[in-house]
């Protein structure tokens, strides 16, 4: 089942697994059913995303830690060594999991990373195809968006479908340079009856560490806290590189292990 799962991933890596993977491991149902008294510690082994970026990532981070279970990795291609990461967290202190909050499927407080992941290098290039903000947020207007038809909200512009929709798409800065922008998407209310939990989704290519694709997803209370959310992630990112790198390509920002979410 688990090399089924990551065949699957595979042939899906270049627009990379849309939601979590289920997990696989060798843990047995006897160590399934022992009730631990914290959550595991450590972290998990190096994954690596391109060749500047090289996560381990803190066990609490990772749900499928209380199960003694490794996490199945999406690889980018059947030769390729890169793998998919993904990881969670909860407001308001940008915590892991815990023994209790674990349990609830549907907890408006927690964010997910739903995958980060190499892009092409060049989706940064103007008009190119990808997830580029400003390119997405060009298709989107030429195709579907109202370009009249908006509200600047919490630091970004946010578009209305040209056919009626109870989505918006959000476009605007994202880090503090100005240098890369985000393109979100959010629900609005009135919610459809059947809708329990609402989301908003980040979705967007950055040209940090040699191009990276991310993608992470809350509940839409947490919309204010938006740029709040986006910038924890990189931090984390950051904290939790263990790639060597030469002090001139240093990541802008880089946070040296030990420091916030280390």
């Amino acid at each position: 089942m688990a090399l089924a799962v990551l065949a699957v991933c595979a042939l899906a890596g270049a627009a990379g697994c849309s939601k979590k993977q289920g997990w696989a491991g060798k843990g047995t149902q006897e160590e399934s059913r022992e009730i631990p008294r914290e959550w595991p510690q450590g972290r998990t082994e190096p994954l690596k995303v391109t060749d500047q970026l090289i996560l381990s990532i803190p066990q609490q981070y990772e749900r499928a830690a209380i199960d003694h279970r490794r996490p199945a990795r999406a690889l980018l291609s059947v030769q390729s060594d890169r793998a998919e990461v993904q990881f969670d967290f909860f407001l308001p202190d940008f915590s892991g999991y815990t023994l209790q909050n674990y349990k609830n499927e549907s907890d408006e407080s927690k964010v997910e990373v739903v995958y980060l992941h190499a892009g092409d290098p060049h989706e940064a290039d103007p008009d190119a195809a990808g997830e580029y903000p400003p390119n997405m947020l060009k298709r989107a207007l030429k195709d579907f968006l109202s370009p009249e038809d908006y509200k600047d909200m919490y630091g970004l512009r946010c578009y209305q479908a040209r056919v009626p929709s109870d989505r918006l798409t959000c476009y605007g800065r994202r880090d503090e340079g100005g240098r890369e922008d985000i393109l979100l998407y959010t629900k609005v209310a009135p919610y459809a009856a059947e809708e329990t939990f609402p989301e908003m989704q980040a979705r967007y290519f950055s040209k940090r560490y040699g191009g990276v694709r991310i993608a992470w997803r809350t509940h839409v209370r947490n919309l204010p806290r938006w740029h709040e959310i986006d910038t924890r992630i990189w931090k984390f990112i950051d904290a939790w590189n263990v790639a060597q790198a030469p002090d001139h390509l240093e990541a802008p920002g880089t946070v040296k292990p030990g420091g916030n979410g280390g």
